[in-house]
């Protein structure tokens, strides 16, 4: 019997954010105007955001022996489940170093950790059984081909997240095609949607959004579309009462997304619920710093803050 609504997948980091004047180009330096080291990871972002919203959230992770004690306080404080969460030991945590510059563009090394050995690892099925849907993000794509396929079998619902992996883990391989084929919804931004669209060779995102029921790409300050059934729906961003950074606002946009799902709100509505979720995180540095509740998030949206 499940009893999480929702078992996300993927990386804990521990995030080191700096804001750079330009990316440098090779063999150039810049000055760094701010950095600062943060809660984060996709998944840990995603189960975190939605646990606050209230929604039961399971995150299924491995992280070195020097994880912090406080980022695993933060999550059970928020209501996350961590009976799947799992520190290794002779590895290091995982760890991303992201780079931003002043026009928004970023870019990202990670320490991958215990999550580089990932495909060697028992697919946890118990974390599958007791949840009602499955999401997938940041990993190897062999260890989720066969995540996915344990899902479909215990007729799960799955979410695929690929993130910024899909420019540098899918490609060569039938690993896309083969979890798309279990996948209920796929969620990317547009960058990660165009390399989608060129590993599958596919000429646009209607294509694409022939090989899933449920198509979400988020589009920064542009809002959001979901595509479903042949329907193209346009969701707004919110405006963050301040800007800081923009890193964790697509996994913020997913918990709200999980958190409509959750209360059986319509696609438009579900949107609208991860806009206005991710408006939040963007107004301070760190993916997790500035996570609200469910309560924060309606009266944003009944006050109408729209871009």
């Amino acid at each position: 019997m499940a009893h999480n609504f929702l078992a996300v997948f993927g990386h804990t980091n521990m995030d080191y954010l700096i804001d750079l004047p330009s990316l440098p180009g090779p063999d150039t330096s810049v000055e760094m105007i701010h950095g600062r080291q943060f809660f984060g990871g996709v998944a840990g972002d995603i189960a975190r955001g939605a646990a606050k919203l209230g929604v039961p959230t399971a995150l299924v992770s491995w992280v070195g022996e020097n994880f912090p004690e406080d980022y695993v306080s933060a999550l059970r404080r928020d209501g996350v489940d961590l009976s799947h969460f799992t520190r290794m030991h002779s590895y290091f945590t995982p760890t991303c170093w992201i780079m931003t510059d002043k026009e928004q563009n970023q870019f990202s090394i990670i320490n991958q950790g215990p999550m580089r050995d990932l495909p060697s690892f028992e697919v946890p099925q118990q974390a599958i059984d007791s949840s009602e849907m499955i999401h997938i993000t940041t990993g190897a794509p062999a260890y989720y081909v066969k995540v996915a396929a344990a899902a479909k079998r215990a007729h799960k619902q799955v979410g695929f997240d690929p993130a910024q992996e899909i420019h540098y883990s899918y490609g060569g391989t039938d690993h896309l095609a083969t979890i798309l084929a279990h996948t209920d919804r796929l969620f990317s931004n547009r960058s990660e949607a165009q390399r989608m669209l060129d590993i599958l060779h596919l000429a646009d995102l209607d294509a694409l959004a022939q090989r899933v029921p449920l198509l979400v790409t988020t589009k920064g300050s542009k809002g959001s579309e979901i595509r479903h059934k042949g329907e193209v729906i346009e969701v707004p961003a919110f405006s963050p009462e301040r800007f800081a950074n923009p890193t964790g606002a697509g996994d913020a946009y997913r918990a709200g997304f999980y958190c409509g799902l959750r209360k059986g709100l319509d696609l438009s509505e579900c949107g609208v619920l991860g806009a206005a979720t991710a408006s939040f995180v963007v107004e301070d540095h760190g993916p997790q710093s500035n996570l609200p509740t469910l309560e924060q998030v309606l009266d944003r949206i009944d006050r109408g803050m729209r871009l």
